[in-house]
């Protein structure tokens, strides 16, 4: 016991003890500053000291990973902005993607700006972000100076396209102008070129189904042969080409039914252009849901919302982009939202690939799909046992196949739920 007395009367314990109880209350006194909205972005706030040079990485070659095993929903326990993994890739660039902010409906300024606080504070830094549509709720001289406010304050360059609620779902010349006069470096279509990325950012509202404005007609028309162009100079060029919008070109599944998003010459016209042109991606929004498909290599990628419209919950997207494809990460900003966060890995992914993992699926899987696609919503669970499954997967398999001749598939139309039931896609 003495001999154990006198060892705990040393200086060094005296230290130790000390050096533990302050890193404590420190990590204590951090952690009370995080705002819910900001509980996962674990990033320091501090200028980190330089990190050692990165060790050279093998060849892509030397970690293959098997085609069939890199989708799925792989939940993110720990850090969601950790380092990518060494598996052989080389991390080419990172940038994230939100979508639908709707600046100026009730408090969804608010959870814009705690995004922004979140991309500000990654290390590293973002190399671009990109803001696909509906920044604002109506696109009012107000909402247009609180959303240029908090865009201002991103440190990243970023590109923006409008959605319905910046140039409405019936648009015309007079709405798209108003557009061009508040963001004349985004008139669309656009062409920036970021590294091996060609991105062309189009305004798709012009060629959705509900759009039925003639004054509108001939921009439609235009923008379409200059988004042509621009694409195909990009693949000429030999970039990876990257489309991205408001609206997605596919019929939508809600409700428990499918309505017409595009008009279907666009719809079909636009499929043929990707595949012979190999566009890498769609990025989309909108829907605010969570949704992927693939048509050929092409990806289609609907991320889900910034806004809290329909009880979603806030969230974004972190892509890497390696030489050899697209890996993301679904990062949810609110604490009650965090077991919500998982990464997707799109390397080696096509249409063949894709359609064993969706044919794959018991209702479990199934469900899960659905969780992800509507997470935060009310009644999600309660209602996906009413569904009709074998349509279900059938429209996640070629949601194109599915597009109604009018308004809403009619095979769906007397399964659908009581209007108001569920949230609309609006």
């Amino acid at each position: 016991m003495s001999s154990l007395l006198c060892w705990l009367k040393q200086p060094a314990f005296f230290i130790s003890v000390s050096a533990v109880a302050f890193t404590a209350l420190l990590s204590l006194s951090l952690s009370s500053l995080l705002s819910e909205d900001e509980a996962q972005a674990t990033v320091s706030p501090e200028p980190p000291s330089p990190d050692p040079a990165p060790r050279p990485v093998a060849p892509a070659q030397s970690a293959p990973i098997p085609v069939g095993n890199t989708l799925g929903f792989a939940p993110i326990a720990g850090d969601p902005f950790a380092p990518w993994p060494e598996d052989g890739r080389e991390t080419l660039l990172t940038f994230v993607q939100l979508s639908d902010t709707h600046v100026g409906r009730g408090k969804d300024h608010e959870a814009f700006a705690s995004a922004i606080r979140v991309i500000n504070r990654m290390d590293p830094q973002p190399t671009f972000v990109m803001i696909t549509g509906d920044l604002t709720d109506s696109f009012t001289k107000a909402q247009i100076k609180l959303f240029k406010k908090l865009y201002n304050r991103i440190k990243a360059t970023t590109y923006l396209v409008p959605g319905n609620h910046d140039v409405m779902f019936n648009t015309n010349a007079s709405r798209i102008s108003w557009w061009e006069r508040e963001f004349p470096s985004f008139k669309t279509p656009y062409r920036v070129d970021v590294g091996p990325m060609a991105l062309v950012g189009i305004d798709s509202q012009l060629w959705n189904a509900r759009r039925k404005s003639r004054s509108a007609d001939k921009i439609a028309d235009q923008q379409w042969d200059e988004m042509e162009r621009l694409v195909t100079a990009a693949t000429d060029e030999g970039k990876r080409v990257f489309i991205f919008d408001h609206i997605p070109p596919m019929p939508t599944f809600y409700r428990q039914r499918i309505a017409r998003s595009w008009k279907s010459d666009r719809m079909r016209d636009y499929l043929s252009l990707i595949k012979a042109q190999g566009v890498e991606a769609d990025l989309s929004g909108h829907v605010h849901r969570d949704e992927l498909y693939v048509e050929g290599k092409t990806l289609f990628l609907n991320a889900p919302p910034i806004s809290e419209k329909y009880t979603r919950l806030a969230s974004m997207r972190l892509f890497r982009v390696t030489p050899q494809g697209l890996t993301y990460r679904q990062i949810y900003l609110r604490r009650r939202g965090k077991h919500l966060s998982y990464q997707m890995d799109l390397h080696g992914v096509d249409e063949a690939s894709y359609d064993r993992w969706v044919n794959g699926m018991d209702d479990a899987s199934l469900a899960k799909v659905w969780q992800v696609r509507h997470a935060g919503e009310r009644d999600v669970e309660r209602w996906f046992p009413r569904i009709d499954k074998k349509r279900f997967r059938s429209y996640l398999l070629d949601p194109f196949d599915h597009q109604p001749q009018r308004g809403m598939n009619t095979r769906f139309s007397k399964l659908r739920l009581r209007r108001g039931s569920m949230a609309s896609p609006e």
